[in-house]
């Protein structure tokens, strides 16, 4: 049955909006200011990596949903499972074990990639790309439509002693244990301070650090260094938890919950049963809407609000298909008119997912030579 004709582009343009707070955790888009050390987790910045640039969430983190929701329904058309290969392929274009040497030694020098070789049997690795293959799915970086004002803020956290804050945990414990949480809680205190005045000490050494000559640094670095080591002593020595159990732990930034930010996705050189994968992928989102990090901390949560239109070459003018909503158990298709192009398009990956054969697919197919 072929699915393939008419390919075109499509372009979802609109808004994401965090419903809670928004954060990722990616250390390279760490910095040291003012404001926190270079493990505080930052946001990423439009610019220089400096507090007063602008800053926005990464469309990465979108991506790596719809990719994965498209290897769970590959997975639940094969039966419920699939080789760790597959995973690797489908989620990350990345091939591993006998399938790494296959590929290895398969030559794509002057290859051209048929529409309907590779990327019609197995569809998923044409939208998410792999292997020396571009992918053919694009996902913007989601960027606040308001910068005049605070878009983000520091979640600051603090770890305490919780048989502090609630006494009545404490009854819960044998006698002897009562004792022993006795000493933790004195001994922390004490070395809490011990560690503090060490992390003082190596502070001001740091300050003279740029200024010295060359011979004065390495002094200044071996003392650095014996601290370190003095404070792990200490840190070992306890009989509570390495580290003190009250002390504040470093933040992390956020985007607003509350705020709008310009976002889309783009589909190139795309079939129907592309732009119904797609669909499938947004609509499984919609059961758990979160992205980036710190998701205990009730962070993640967003709402997709996106218009569709398309232009391809057999069409004499854009066409507007309707939009399309993504939020907590909620997804809609809104066609524009009586159009049912998207409608049908979903129906049709259904379809897909649930007889693949019937429509030519392979879901384990990535070797061009077998397309």
């Amino acid at each position: 049955m072929n699915t393939h004709h008419h390919r075109r582009p499509y372009y979802f343009r609109g808004t994401t909006t965090a419903v809670s707070g928004l954060a990722v955790s990616r250390p390279d888009d760490n910095f040291a200011s003012s404001t926190g050390s270079k493990d505080l987790q930052r946001l990423p910045r439009l610019g220089p990596k400096l507090d007063q640039s602008p800053v926005f969430f990464p469309g990465t983190q979108l991506r790596h949903l719809i990719r994965e929701a498209l290897l769970v329904g590959a997975c639940k058309s094969a039966g419920g499972r699939l080789p760790l290969k597959d995973h690797f392929m489908l989620i990350q274009g990345v091939a591993i074990g006998e399938l790494a040497k296959e590929l290895n030694a398969t030559s794509m020098e002057g290859s051209i990639e048929r529409e309907e070789g590779l990327r019609r049997i197995n569809p998923l690795i044409s939208l998410g790309g792999f292997w020396k293959h571009a992918g053919t799915l694009g996902v913007n970086d989601w960027i606040p439509e308001n910068t005049a004002t605070p878009v983000h803020y520091l979640h600051s956290k603090m770890r305490g002693m919780p048989h502090k804050k609630n006494p009545e945990l404490v009854s819960y414990l044998p006698e002897t244990d009562v004792a022993q949480l006795k000493r933790i809680m004195t001994e922390d205190g004490d070395i809490a301070r011990r560690v503090r005045d060490i992390d003082d000490e190596i502070k001001a050494i740091k300050k003279s650090y740029a200024s010295a000559t060359t011979a004065e640094k390495k002094k200044l670095g071996d003392q650095i260094n014996q601290l370190e080591a003095s404070k792990a002593d200490i840190k070992n020595s306890k009989e509570g938890p390495t580290e003190t159990l009250v002390r504040p732990v470093e933040g992390y930034e956020a985007i607003c919950p509350g705020t709008v930010m310009r976002s889309g996705i783009d589909i190139a050189r795309a079939s129907e049963l592309d732009l119904g994968f797609i669909l499938y992928a947004l609509r499984e989102i919609s059961k758990h809407p979160f992205v980036g990090a710190h998701f205990a901390d009730g962070k993640g949560e967003f709402a997709l609000d996106w218009q569709v239109r398309t232009w391809g070459d057999d069409l004499n003018a854009p066409q507007t298909l309707g939009r399309i909503t993504v939020g907590l158990l909620s997804f809609d298709i809104i066609p524009e008119g009586n159009d049912k192009t998207l409608q049908a398009a979903l129906e049709l990956a259904d379809a897909a997912f649930a007889n693949p054969k019937k429509y030519g697919l392979d879901f384990s197919v990535f070797n061009q030579k077998n397309g």
